[in-house]
């Protein structure tokens, strides 16, 4: 089995490469949005106490040890924390990172199994597709497995066709220990996937294969056991709870909050998580099974095929989980538009119009849904958005008379580039104020004390947590700061709570909030999207007699 050769790619396209790279790291932080929840504001927040406390061994948040994730991408919010202050900026610098390196290790993984050419568009491709780009923008762990898995993939790549297979073995161990550190064992069940395939596709590789995966695992498991064995003598049972609670019962038993959704739950996000290279990704795939002489990319499909069922067969499901597919999803579509351009035919252009009708169409869509579903005031996001997308027709055009595959590439990465930027640029903003507690927490810092009790009606409060003042923060705790289902169990949960107790609902669940009173409690205050009642407030609601 020997990788594809091809040209050196031209300047063009490394010139697209590095400026798509550029755009989707510098821009996020220009724009400077406020951290979100749930996942955003509470990773955040974690990091926040690490460099508080000084203790870079247990997540914790509100000082309650939290045991869900690996410690990897908490020492780098930490590190970027310390570097750069307590910022969004420091928060999001690491993911963003993570990101590029993503994109950097999926164009080497395709540069290993094909050429250059391929590399640069497969980078760009992944980095552009909107699942991808889309988790690299926010501060959550799955976005630093890709780039240790792929690394690990390519050093088995290696090793099944090197008579030094053991000598890989160490080089995939040290990216599995990262990976594990970062993610538990995904990443090691997606590279042994990816040797699964290779066996198959070359059987006298076998041995090697399997030689460099035991010896991966062993070095993994012995770099990554400290910080593991660590937490078991700080925290008695935490290996059970991970390894057995949080990996094999979540994964076989409905026991986790992600738990419920449909065995098609990932289909629809591989569809809309690929676009807009949605539309080359089916012709790919196609091709793929009608030319099967070609074994490199039916081995990428079966790798993300097998992954997304292994990942389907799961009990607990979440968006993020199926990241591991993209990058094979991606090197696919560079081969397929190096192998099959055919710019006049009809699926060639049908595959194109569906690219780049959506880096057109994607920033007034996003505003139209984000005024119909939490109404902001004014329409000047739609009609900016509408108006400022109008600009990417631009590149979309050259893109769509394109005659060279260069040129449509780079093409079709500044549409891209130019719809993300009015995406963040117009949209976002409105749209994180809905998901995010940063004024709420601007209102009780002006404050200068912490009421007895602050709930968030049906929200997170990471974020809450990272924005408050170091004085606030010192008496925070997990009593003091939480949140309630929207039901009448809140009024249960008041019940004996000080009178400044706080309650804090977002506009949008406001009205369903009030009917839950025979009379509209008076308001205490505004903080962005939040309203704020006095417990004592609810309480004289309650009491008075329905009009």
């Amino acid at each position: 089995m020997r990788s594809a050769s091809g040209s050196a790619a031209p300047s063009r396209l490394r010139l697209a490469f590095a400026a798509l790279a550029a755009v989707f790291l510098i821009v996020p932080l220009i724009v400077s949005l406020p951290l979100l929840d749930p996942d955003e504001g509470l990773h955040a927040a974690i990091a926040q106490e690490m460099v508080i406390h000084h203790d870079y061994v247990t997540p914790t948040f509100l000082r309650e040890p939290f045991l869900d994730k690996p410690i990897l991408f908490f020492w780098t919010e930490a590190l970027s924390l310390r570097v750069f202050g307590m910022r969004e900026i420091a928060v999001r610098i690491p993911p963003l990172v993570f990101g590029l390196l993503g994109m950097l290790a999926v164009a080497a993984l395709a540069r290993t199994l094909f050429d250059e050419q391929r590399a640069l568009i497969a980078g760009i491709v992944y980095a552009s597709m909107l699942l991808p780009l889309g988790v690299s923008q926010v501060a959550v762990h799955d976005v630093a497995l890709v780039p240790f898995m792929c690394s690990a993939a390519i050093c088995l790549f290696h090793a099944a066709r090197s008579p030094h297979a053991a000598r890989w073995g160490i080089a995939i161990g040290l990216c599995l220990g990262l990976s594990i550190l970062t993610k538990g064992l995904v990443g090691v069940v997606f590279t042994g996937i990816f040797g699964l395939c290779l066996a198959a596709a070359d059987r006298g590789s076998f041995r090697r294969i399997a030689t460099a995966l035991a010896v991966g695992i062993a070095v993994a498991a012995i770099l990554a056991a400290p910080w593991y064995i660590a937490m078991e003598r700080a925290h008695p049972g935490y290996l059970h709870y991970y390894f057995v609670e949080r990996h094999v019962r979540a994964y076989l038993t409905p026991t986790q909050p992600h738990a419920g959704r449909p065995w098609w739950y990932y289909a629809p996000i591989v569809i809309g998580g690929t676009l807009p290279w949605t539309g080359f990704l089916v012709g790919a795939v196609r091709a793929a099974w009608r030319d099967r002489a070609r074994i490199l990319p039916l081995l990428l499909i079966a790798w993300a095929a097998i992954g997304l069922v292994f990942l389907s067969a799961g009990e607990s499901k979440l968006i993020t989980y199926v990241l591991p597919v993209f990058p094979a999803l991606a090197i696919v579509v560079a081969d397929y538009l190096v192998t099959a351009w055919r710019p006049r035919a009809a699926a060639w252009r049908w595959a194109a119009a569906v690219s780049l009708l959506f880096a057109v169409l994607l920033p007034p869509v996003a505003a139209a849904a984000l005024h119909r579903v939490f109404a902001p005031s004014g329409n000047a996001a739609l009609i900016a958005a509408a108006f400022a997308s109008a600009v990417t027709l631009i590149a979309a055009a050259d893109a769509w008379r394109a005659r060279t595959l260069q040129r449509f590439t780079t093409s079709a990465a500044g549409a891209t580039a130019l719809s993300f930027s009015i995406l963040m640029t117009l949209v976002a903003p409105q749209m994180a104020a809905w998901m995010t507690s940063r004024d709420l927490a601007r209102v009780l810092n002006r404050q200068g004390t912490l009421p007895s009790r602050v709930l968030i009606v049906g929200e997170r409060v990471g974020s809450l947590v990272f924005y408050l003042s170091d004085p606030l923060r010192r008496e925070a705790n997990g009593d003091r700061i939480t949140n309630v289902p929207m039901t009448e169990d809140v009024f249960e949960a008041l019940s004996g709570d000080p009178p400044d107790t706080l309650l804090a609902v977002r506009d949008d669940r406001l009205e369903r909030f009030i009917r839950l009173f025979p009379v509209a409690p008076i308001a205490d205050a505004r903080a962005g999207t939040f309203t704020l009642f006095r417990v004592e407030q609810m309480r004289a609601a309650l009491a008075s007699p329905p009009r």
